[in-house]
């Protein structure tokens, strides 16, 4: 199995395919396997894929306890840009999902060289400060509990029992204390980096194309006021909830290759005629 061992963490990827890389960045508690349904059509359209755990998550190496700050979302862009450029990639796409769109965003204001551009399916980072301590005193209670019952509330009324069973079972096992501190150590105070009242400044210095892919209209106005460039797009994709690329891979896949093919295919021409020839999906 491919490991990259950084700072005594062993941080697991799998890298697949020929051409530009696209980095696959899950959200909270998951892990790379969410990406399934995109990585053989990325593949299709020429890119490569890089698919990576966290610390703490999936087959990555779990922290101990009492070393929270290696969950910080600070910590696992170092570890994404590390595993780029242990491939010797210098700079690639990123498709990231809800807390992975946080690590994304800390990646493209960083090291704007290495974010070619940035695909965010339904961003953690509009949620305010106030209010959270609760939650997060919820977690230290019930890691495990509290996080099911999260994840309720993130379906649509039409989401398959199996995919509830699919998270209920990532969720036990995954360490209850890596789900508490993860979020604690990002979104604790109004400062953190997690909360819109920082993420609102500081998001601005990201650079390259974007497309914001939500639920509904209700960050809508939130994600506007982070300024749009001309090759920015914010897309609603109504009816799957926060799982949209899960539940509705096709219409999903679909909607990411018009925004490449509009945005990105221009910096790298060899894809051109490859997506030229290929008939419509």
């Amino acid at each position: 199995m491919p490991f990259l061992e950084r700072d005594g963490a062993f941080i697991f990827y799998i890298a697949e395919g020929t051409g530009p890389a696209i980095l696959l960045l899950h959200g909270w508690a998951c892990d790379s396997l969410d990406w399934q349904y995109q990585i053989p059509f990325l593949h299709s359209l020429g890119y490569q894929t890089i698919a990576f755990d966290a610390r703490g998550h999936g087959a990555s190496s779990v922290p101990p306890a009492d070393e929270p700050e290696q969950l910080r979302a600070e910590v696992t862009a170092d570890d994404a840009v590390a595993v780029l450029e242990h491939l010797g990639v210098s700079s690639a796409i990123f498709l990231s999902h809800s807390a992975g769109a946080l690590v994304a965003s800390i990646i493209a204001a960083r090291h704007p060289d290495v974010a070619q551009a940035n695909i965010m399916v339904d961003p953690e980072h509009y949620r305010e400060h106030n209010g959270r301590n609760q939650f997060i005193e919820a977690l230290k209670a019930d890691a495990q509990g509290t996080m099911i019952r999260t994840l309720a509330r993130s379906y649509s009324e039409n989401t398959p029992e199996w995919l509830k069973t699919w998270h209920r079972y990532r969720i036990l096992r995954t360490p209850p204390h890596v789900i508490y501190q993860s979020l604690r150590v990002k979104s604790e105070h109004p400062d953190s980096v997690a909360c819109w009242d920082s993420a609102k400044v500081w998001m601005k210095e990201r650079k390259g194309p974007r497309l914001v892919v939500l639920r509904d209209e209700t960050n809508l106005e939130k994600e506007r006021s982070l300024g749009l460039g001309g090759k920015d797009s914010i897309e609603i994709f109504t009816g799957s909830g926060h799982w949209m690329h899960i539940l509705e891979p096709e219409r999903f896949n679909n909607l990411l290759k018009r925004w490449l093919e509009g945005a990105v295919t221009n910096e790298w021409p060899c894809l051109k005629g490859k997506r030229r020839a290929r008939a419509p999906v």
